[in-house]
This record gives structure tokens, sequence and C-alpha cells, in this order.
């Protein structure tokens, strides 16, 4: 599917999955991992069967979302290495388990009943599955969508439409048919707390991989690397370590790693002296900073990169402090 024109035609192909799923019916559909079945979170009636069908009268099932965009309708704050996943992994074949608070943030899904079916111990389930036709699917009703994989209790999950039928022939509505699943096995679920990530299963990406996936490494680059991207790179760690609620040298521990370097740069040369005043009044640190300079490993391997440029006005000519945008001087 390449293009708008291909997924409406793939939408009317798969027009009598979206009328059943909305009308309280089990839905049977593809993913990259595994087939899974879905049903409306907003109609009781239509969980309680699939809680039926697959004996789990109260774990939770998982919310399945059309875009990563949709990871805001559940959880207001997204922690620091959860972003992180999403951004590499999604969509893909990773399933991430969230703290939600006392409610969803989006308006149309603050629902008390609603809450307690999808997140009872205010724990939710997010899964952005890579595939066309789970995509369309999961969007089209404009309510949540609750799936789970396809089998019954105690079998393995369905990688084809033979292992559903020879499974579930005559207990759910709608089968897609769309062939083999591209991986044949489940998505790796990752929870996530203040304080770090935990694997809870391994699936198509091991512990090894979502360590990767987690980690960040961003660069940020001025000319000189003496004042404007040491400044930069030091409040972002000050900011970074405050959100996941650590100290600023354990950033490395949770993955994180923030760096600047300099275009035209003599290596070793420390902060200038106003960079290094001007950070600690915002709380940060430039004593140790030594300059670095902008190489093309440096480049390949960052996962973000901030180019920083000098613009001048008054304030900042004077004090040889960087910028002053909006009032705001940075």
């Amino acid at each position: 599917v390449s293009n708008s024109s291909d997924r409406r035609r793939l939408g009317r192909l798969i027009s009598p999955a979206i009328r059943a799923i909305q009308a309280g019916g089990i839905v049977a559909f593809p993913t990259e991992t595994v087939y899974g079945l879905g049903v409306l979170a907003t109609d009781a009636q239509a969980v309680q069967r699939l809680r039926v069908l697959k004996d789990r009268p109260r774990l939770p099932f998982t919310v399945h979302l059309s875009t990563p965009a949709e990871i805001r309708w559940y959880v207001k704050e997204v922690p620091v290495l959860a972003r992180s996943l999403v951004q590499k992994a999604w969509p893909g074949p990773v399933t991430i388990l969230l703290q939600t608070g006392n409610g969803f943030p989006k308006r149309t899904l603050r629902d008390e009943n609603l809450f307690r079916r999808v997140a009872p111990e205010g724990v939710v389930g997010l899964r952005c599955p890579d595939n066309p036709i789970a995509q369309i699917l999961l969007g089209k009703p404009g309510k949540p969508v609750l799936a789970t994989s396809a089998n019954l209790a105690g079998r393995s999950p369905a990688t084809s439409c033979r292992e559903i039928i020879e499974q579930l022939d005559g207990k759910i509505d709608v089968l897609i048919d769309a062939g083999p699943t591209r991986y044949r096995k489940a998505s790796t679920i990752v929870s996530f707390h203040r304080n770090g990530h935990e694997v809870i299963r391994e699936g198509v990406y091991d512990a090894e991989t979502i360590a990767r996936l987690t980690s960040r490494r961003i660069l940020f680059v001025c000319t000189g690397n003496t004042c404007r991207s040491p400044m930069a790179a030091a409040l972002a760690r000050k900011m970074l370590a405050e959100q996941i609620g650590c100290n600023e040298d354990e950033l490395e521990k949770f993955g994180q790693e923030i760096l600047s370097a300099g275009t035209i740069a003599i290596p070793g040369s420390e902060a200038s002296e106003n960079a290094a005043k001007a950070v600690a009044r915002m709380g940060g640190r430039l004593e140790k900073h030594l300059a670095r300079k902008l190489t093309t490993q440096l480049i390949n391997s960052a996962d973000v990169i901030f180019c920083i440029c000098l613009l001048y006005t008054s304030d900042a000519a004077d004090e040889g402090l960087g910028v002053d945008l909006g009032g705001r001087r940075i």
C-alpha cells in the first residue's frame, strides 16, 4: 500500500470487517506478528464475548492504535524512554505498558466504565501494528479497539488463516485473510515506569534490541563548541535527568547520551567563561566541558542533531550570551 488511493481501495475490500466490528462483532485481522481478534472497547457485550472466547475473565486486552500519535489519547505524560521506543519501533512489533493516572486525556474517552474496561489497574497496553489492513481497520470505527492474539487459551497464536479456522471456526464474525504474517512471532511487551523499563515478554525483539531502541544520542552542533552547543547540551542534560528522575551522571545508565561538537572546534578547549556562568545560573554544569570537533562518525551515530546558529541582539551581544528569543534569553 503505497498511496492514499491504495488505502481507499483496501478500505473498500475490508468494509465487511469494518461494519462487523462497528456492530459489536469479533474480527480476526492480520498484523505483522500474529493474527489478532479485535472488538470495540466501547461495546461492553463485545468485550465480554472476547473474554469468554479467550477464557480471560479479568486480564485486560491491549488497545490497538492506527497511528503512533494516538498514544496521547491514553497517556498524558509519556516517559522519555517510551517516547524513544515509540519513535524508533512504531508502527512495529512492540506492545507498551504505561501508567495512565486516573483517566484518559482524550475528552471523548473520559468514561469511567471504559477506563475500567481498558485499564482496570491504571495501566494501559498499547500496540501500533505495522500492517496496512490492521491500520485501516483500527482507524475506521473512530473508537478504541481492543485486541488479543487469535487463538484459544493454551494454544499458539495463529499466524495464518488456516490456524484460525482450526481453532475459532464458528466463534468469530469475520476473518480477513491476508496470508501468513510477516514475523510469525508475537510482539515484544515492554513495561515502562518512571525510573526505567522492563521487558515482560520477548517476541520479535529481544531485550538487547529493546535496550538499543530505548537508547538515544542527541547531538548539539555549533562552530567552536565553547558556548552555544555546550550550553544547549548542559541544559538538555539537566532537563532530561529531571524528566527521567535521575542524576545527570546516571543518564547513560538509562541509555541517554547528550553530546556537543563544533564544525571548527579546537579539541580540548574549555567552555567560555560567560557560557559557564549563564548555564550555572540555570542549574546546568559546564566545568568539565572540553570542545570536540564534529566528525562523520558523530553525525552517523546521532539519533537527533540540533544545529545552533548565532543571532545577535543588543542584550545578547553586550553580554556575550547567545540569543534572545521572544523575551527569553537562551
